[in-house]
């Protein structure tokens, strides 16, 4: 097996952890990111909660997604984008 060797390792890939990674590969960081699940994105994904309905269950908490942190990694750029109601 091969050695491999990293600067840092975030375990979580939910939207904390992809942003610390983010943040430290932007410095030039070799960073690796370990996740238990068979998706990222943590708080912020999209789960069945009762069988045939699909829904983000935590979505809120994208809001709490800072603006630096949105203008620094581009995001928008990606197709971040929040619809807000009245």
């Amino acid at each position: 097996m091969e050695n491999t060797e990293y600067d840092a390792i975030i375990i979580g890939a939910g939207h904390n952890g992809l942003v610390t990674a983010t943040y430290l590969a932007k410095e030039g960081l070799d960073v690796l990111v370990l996740e238990r699940l068979d998706r990222v994105g943590g708080a912020v994904t999209t789960d069945e909660f009762s069988p045939g309905f699909m829904g983000p269950m935590c979505s809120y908490v994208s809001h709490v997604l800072q603006g630096k942190v949105v203008d620094d990694l581009e995001l928008r750029k990606h197709g971040l984008d929040f619809a807000y109601s009245r």
